[in-house]
């Protein structure tokens, strides 16, 4: 026991500690490389292109070129225009859609270096063919052609009680303004809500009467022309509110 106290003495208990932790380090290291199923260095991978130093380069750059068309084309498709930038005009728009067309068109593809690696080579178009097809590739924008909103089609034929008071005729003729309100009136003259009097009136195509409230003057019915909804002219109406 004294042996071993004097053993433990001085700088020996230090260089006991240091000595015990460095192998058992060395024992964690070696275990962990032995379980560890991928050793050496992380490299990622990215996109690599065959060819010379040159045409890698130009891979690459065309890449690019491909990848902001395709930004431009999202932007064109979810706003009509391809940036959201404040000095963006009809002049940017045209030039860019040319060099997005340019890009699809004349895509270069390289030669395959490699039997494992198969390119497809995609047929370009020739120059007689290009004049032929003036309608752009990735886009129909023409700043000389006016902007062209489909309307809505709307019921055509010969109208009676119960259909639409907007109704278009036979030869796709709009109804005049009269003819919407005698067909908003008789539409409702079966509402006894109008009265027996107005209701008269109503299936005749006249509009309705009441006295008004505030003025006690007598007050005649009118109808919005945009939504064919009947109101009163004392009352705000909202024709593109929803109907009652």
């Amino acid at each position: 026991m004294d042996k071993f106290l004097e053993y433990l003495d001085g700088d020996r208990v230090i260089y006991t500690f240091v000595l015990a932790w460095v192998v058992a380090g060395s024992i964690w290291v070696v275990l962990d490389w032995l379980g560890n199923p991928s050793r050496g260095a992380f490299r990622p991978k990215g996109e690599r292109f065959a060819g010379t130093w040159s045409e890698r380069r130009d891979a690459r750059r065309r890449q690019a070129q491909e990848d902001d068309a395709a930004v431009r084309t999202t932007l064109r498709d979810a706003y009509g225009v391809s940036s959201l930038r404040v000095g963006w005009n009809r002049r940017r728009e045209a030039r860019v859609l040319e060099s997005d067309d340019l890009l699809v068109r004349n895509r270069p593809v390289p030669a395959p270096k490699r039997k494992r690696r198969r390119f497809v080579r995609l047929p370009e178009l020739r120059p007689e063919e290009l004049l032929a097809t003036p309608e752009p590739v990735l886009g129909t924008y023409d700043e000389s052609r006016p902007i062209q909103i489909p309307e809505p089609l709307s019921p055509r034929g010969r109208w009676r009680v119960g259909l639409d008071p907007l109704m278009l005729s036979a030869d796709g003729l709009s109804p005049k303004a009269a003819t919407v309100r005698s067909r908003v009136w008789k539409n409702h003259a079966a509402e006894q809500l109008w009265g027996v009097e107005n209701q008269k009136r109503m299936r005749e195509g006249k509009p309705p009467r009441r006295t008004n409230p505030a003025t006690g003057k007598i007050e005649t019915a009118s109808v919005d022309l945009i939504s064919a909804r009947p109101y009163w002219k004392s009352m705000a109406v909202d024709p593109f509110g929803d109907a009652e």
